[in-house]
């Protein structure tokens, strides 16, 4: 079964709520939820989809909150999340599973992690957004990134303005979306948009995502400018962070508190990379998860002994 033949599902939530999701690589390997970034959609795995069937992974992909065929709640917060992520996984009949999250899908990734700590068995973040609610962070942070944290998220219209813009571009030039997507990206991230088809999957991933409203990036960066809630000292599982140096989307200096407020937290700092490496890059994350959370004996060995070049 080829990525676009993954077929949609959709879980109505004890509340009545609809949470969308697809299920990419082996569905019967070992399951790692996946959440994609700001914006982004269930679509934002299918790259991975073949290389999850390989090492016998079960990409579980949702719609976050506000984003393609899942419902904002009344009351969104972190720690509520990863009781809606509870319900998925009960659905899926998945006891125990890895935690990975893509930028904006990073609090929420760790957030999972904390609040379902006897159940994670690895967490990944890559390019993450980090606590910028932190007075130290705050101090650290570029102008872009100190009106996009914290003075935009006071005005839900502004927000739903910005991306309002994004989406159009996404529908009539998707060239002009690439070139919003990078307007403050470094030349690797800028050369990543330029091939045809990494565009249109990622670009995809958006369109589908704001596709309904623009309720989603509204709730994230909402989220994301205040206290998060969420005790990282609760996090168990090993925890892997990806950063690039050149990454110009999110505030360097959050990800790397988000990276200290987790107990075992590796980081990864990427020289020269910007914000989209992991699209070029996926399969090493797939990889650390497949090794750290032991999923398939034969497997692990044949990757714990491979030489990279």
């Amino acid at each position: 079964m080829t990525a676009a033949a993954v077929a949609d599902q959709v879980l109505e939530l004890g509340d009545g709520r609809a949470l969308g999701f697809k299920v990419y690589g082996d569905p019967a390997g070992a399951p790692l939820l996946f959440l994609h970034g700001t914006p982004g959609s269930r679509l934002k795995f299918a790259i991975g989809h073949d290389a999850g069937k390989e090492l016998g992974l079960a990409i579980v992909a949702p719609d976050r909150w506000g984003y393609g065929l899942s419902d904002l709640p009344d009351a969104p917060s972190l720690p509520a999340f990863a009781a809606d992520m509870a319900a998925l996984m009960d659905h899926l009949g998945h006891a125990q599973f890895a935690v990975g999250g893509i930028s904006g899908g990073s609090p929420y990734a760790a957030s999972v992690a904390a609040g379902l700590a006897s159940r994670v068995t690895a967490l990944a973040l890559v390019s993450p957004m980090g606590p910028i609610d932190d007075p130290a962070c705050r101090r650290l942070l570029s102008r872009f990134h100190r009106f996009a944290f914290t003075v935009l998220p006071r005005s839900p219209r502004a927000i739903a303005a910005a991306f309002a813009v994004f989406r159009a571009s996404l529908e009539r030039s998707p060239r002009l979306a690439a070139r919003l997507a990078t307007l403050r990206a470094g030349a690797r991230d800028k050369a990543l948009l330029a091939q045809p088809e990494i565009a249109r999957w990622l670009l995809g991933s958006f369109r589908e995502g704001l596709k309904p409203s623009l309720a989603g990036p509204v709730c994230d960066l909402q989220l994301f400018s205040r206290s998060w809630g969420v005790d990282h000292g609760a996090i168990r599982a090993p925890a892997r962070l990806w950063i690039g140096t050149a990454d110009t989307a999110v505030p360097i200096g959050a990800a790397h508190l988000l990276a200290r407020s987790i107990a075992a937290c590796e980081v990864t700092e990427l020289p020269a990379h910007g914000h989209f490496w992991v699209v070029a890059n996926y399969r090493d994350v797939l990889e650390w998860i497949v090794v750290t959370m032991g999923a398939g004996a034969e497997t692990r060995r044949s990757l714990q002994g491979a030489t990279k070049p």
